[in-house]
């Protein structure tokens, strides 16, 4: 028979289709939109250059470079080339010229960047040959021998990025409900793993060597990445969209490639440099290879922000927003209520009733959800309420596994069948209870189901300290061939309390 809601239903999935279409179609525009536009045509903007010589000379060569690439480089002078060349490994320029008698000597950085050194190569060639001078061409900072255009620090930090938003956004999912401390450790776990699997593999395969620098480099910035992603998605799973933009749509143009664009790129995604994890990481790890980890300070405090800011947000979450409370069903019949013994005016029992038994109270917490062996748990909870006092709790476990829908896009539809799930255990229950005329409370709690008993029996015998609660299971229906199941197993070891399996 075809379900009475199945025709609305229509609607809301070609909505949930739309959605995801136009959010690919954006997603992707506004990629490559950024990235080509930092690198469909690169120049230099205020690309650093130092210069040695003669100042009538340096200045003929400044107007020159300003009059073929207006604001492509910006000039700093020293007094010899020792100097020049201690600019450049302090990281002040990029590379200098020394015009000294009638010869031109470039003095190029390439374990800097490929991009820059090839940039001040053609530029200055070009001076050189319309004033009529041989240009002679020196690599001050090589790359290494396995290192040989210099781009092993760019996908050093390219390979760790999608590891370290998956850390963040899977620690979100898979410790919602752990304790805080655990929810807090585990993406700065998976970061420092991260940093050192990552420095051992580019010392064995681009022999970069700093192993302990590189590694504390490459974990600072996964914690960077993977903690706030973490924030997002424990506040909303679907937020972990807005780290994606953040931390590869945005960082990626602006890290500006393995050559070291970050000159050449235009000028609103300059301006983000400084802030982003990816492009400070790179330059940082970069630095620490080839010029002896000179200026890294600002993007190693910047890494840090990013990485203190996002456990400060895990912290506070955790701490101060407490666990998803157990979800009474709105749609459950209120509870029946006990029938007491009758009696006289007076307060004397009536005559030929059953006299009331002195029996200790039972306090019993059922696993419920309307599967065939549960009804028989439920049915002989029910029975035994018919003999003796006692309250009967029924418990049903919403296994969260829609959390994993990151998108968000099907949420709205999976939310509203697990809740219509819901309302059918919850009638059931009331079904079974009223027909046998017991008082019983329903409680449902998003949680695998040995969590969800236990935590209801905790919170049951902390409101009730008189009585110690009976866990009532029934077996296995998945697993036939089992004798009990693996839900009551883990009961019977896990649980502080009495445990009872209806087969």
């Amino acid at each position: 028979m075809a379900r009475p809601d199945h025709g609305r239903r229509k609607p809301s999935r070609y909505r949930a289709l739309a959605g995801f279409i136009v959010a690919s179609a954006a997603f992707a525009a506004i990629f490559v939109a950024l990235t080509l536009s930092a690198f469909h045509r690169p120049t230099p903007h205020d690309l650093p250059v130092g210069m040695v010589g003669p100042v009538a000379v340096t200045g003929h060569i400044e107007r020159a470079l300003d009059s073929a690439a207006p604001g492509g480089f910006s000039f700093r002078s020293y007094d010899s080339t020792a100097s020049a060349v201690t600019g450049i490994e302090h990281r002040e320029v990029d590379g200098a010229l020394v015009a000294s008698g009638g010869n031109l000597r470039l003095l190029t950085a390439q374990g800097g960047g490929t991009g820059p050194a090839q940039a001040l190569t053609t530029a200055f060639a070009t001076v050189a040959a319309q004033t009529g001078h041989a240009l002679v061409v020196s690599d001050v900072v090589p790359p290494k021998a396995n290192d040989s255009q210099a781009l092993s620090p760019f996908f050093v930090l390219l390979s760790t990025l999608i590891p370290s938003l998956a850390a963040g956004s899977a620690s979100a999912l898979a410790f919602r409900r752990a304790r805080p401390a655990w929810a807090v450790a585990a993406p700065v776990a998976a970061a420092a793993a991260i940093g050192l699997v990552a420095a051992a593999i580019a010392d064995g395969i681009a022999g970069l060597g700093n192993y302990a620098a590189i590694a504390a480099i490459v974990a600072l910035f996964s914690l960077a990445v993977a903690a706030p992603t973490a924030v997002l998605a424990r506040i909303r799973p679907p937020l972990v969209a807005l780290a994606v933009l953040v931390f590869i749509v945005l960082s990626l143009p602006v890290a500006a490639g393995p050559a070291n664009l970050q000159s050449f790129t235009p000028g609103f995604l300059r301006v983000l440099n400084p802030a982003l994890p990816l492009g400070l990481a790179i330059g940082a790890i970069r630095n620490v290879v080839y010029f002896g980890g000179h200026a890294i300070t600002a993007n190693l405090w910047t890494l840090a922000a990013w990485a203190i800011a996002g456990v400060a947000g895990l912290i506070l979450l955790t701490a101060f927003r407490r666990p998803a409370p157990a979800l009474a069903e709105p749609g459950a019949p209120p509870v029946v209520p006990a029938k007491p013994a009758p009696v006289l005016p007076g307060g004397a029992p009536v005559p030929g009733a059953p006299e009331s038994r002195a029996a200790e109270p039972v306090n019993l917490i059922v696993g419920f959800d309307d599967s065939e062996p549960a009804r028989r748990a439920l049915i002989w909870g029910a029975d035994l309420l018919k003999a003796r006092p006692g309250t009967m709790h029924v418990v049903y476990a919403d296994h969260v596994l829609v959390d994993s829908d990151l998108s968000g896009f099907g949420r709205t539809e999976m939310d509203a069948e697990r809740d219509e799930k819901a309302a059918s255990v919850a009638k059931a229950a009331a079904e079974i209870a009223a027909a046998a005329g017991v008082p019983y409370t329903f409680e449902r709690r998003q949680e695998p189901p040995v969590d969800a008993v236990l935590h209801a029996a905790d919170a049951h015998e902390a409101a009730e300290p008189g009585g110690i609660p009976l866990i009532v299971t029934g077996r296995s229906h998945h697993a036939p061939h089992r004798v009990i199941g693996s839900v009551p197993v883990r009961l019977m070891h896990q649980s502080p309390y009495p445990v009872l399996t209806i087969s």
